[in-house]
């Protein structure tokens, strides 16, 4: 059913007809229209592309879970146009993530995130594999409640769900999924046996790419991890409120 709906959509809006580029550049200028707007402490802009780039990941890769061959390699090429153009969205958000951290004066390392999240998707899409980075865009998912944590219209206990429901999505996508995900591309690209024309597609350097690619992200994201871990149990234990400390710079 869910594929046949994607097949709608994709004939309805042309889907296929989309290059990465077009869609990245619609994607920058849209954000670009939202960026100065964060009524109620919330960057519309970001929550936008975290929801597109989280849920049509999880859209795409439920139906590739049910839809994909048994024996679907890494060459099998995007199974919709939905599969192939959602990295590509993350692609024009990459320009306004080294934006926000370089104009707001961020830390180093949201600078780090932004310059390697733009990197990553430029290489995909232009190497034409976007449908290979996909599933890691299920990280985004928790960036959706990430958001809501500055929302000044919510009241403490609404605070309270949306970061059980953020450190929840938090580890289960960006420290548990992902990383398996990964380290299973690591195992393949670096087989000494090879299915024939099963990695034909990938250029020579790719299974290098993609495990700096692991590393990197992986590295960032277990970063963070202690540090929601260190905010959670001060929130706990009352040594910080419900609504305070929850804007990027804090830690």
């Amino acid at each position: 059913m869910m594929l046949g709906i994607i097949q709608a959509i994709d004939e309805t809006l042309g889907l296929s007809n989309w290059s990465s580029r077009q869609v990245a550049i619609i994607t920058a200028i849209t954000l670009g229209l939202l960026y100065r707007h964060e009524k109620w402490g919330i960057r519309w802009y970001s929550l936008l592309h975290a929801i597109l780039s989280g849920y049509l990941s999880l859209i795409c890769v439920w139906t590739s879970y049910h839809h994909a061959p048994s024996s679907a390699t890494l060459c099998d090429g995007p199974l919709t146009s939905l599969h192939r153009i959602t990295p590509a969205i993350t692609l024009g958000y990459g320009l306004f993530d080294i934006l926000e951290a370089t104009v707001k004066s961020l830390p180093r390392d949201f600078l780090l995130h932004g310059f390697a999240t733009f990197g990553v998707m430029v290489y995909f899409c232009e190497y034409h594999i976007p449908e290979i980075v996909l599933p890691f865009l299920l990280m985004e998912i928790s960036t959706v409640h990430l958001v809501f944590m500055k929302a000044t219209n919510l009241s403490e206990q609404m605070i309270g769900v949306n970061l059980a429901m953020f450190v929840l999505t938090f580890f289960l996508f960006r420290l548990m999924v992902c990383p398996y995900l990964w380290w299973g591309i690591v195992r393949t690209t670096f087989a000494e046996e090879e299915v024939e024309g099963s990695m034909a597609c990938l250029p020579w350097h790719f299974k290098y790419f993609w495990l700096l690619f692991g590393l990197i992200f992986n590295g960032l994201n277990s970063y963070w991890g202690v540090k929601i871990i260190l905010k959670v149990l001060r929130k706990a234990t009352g040594k910080e409120k419900m609504k305070e400390g929850n804007a990027l710079k804090d830690s």
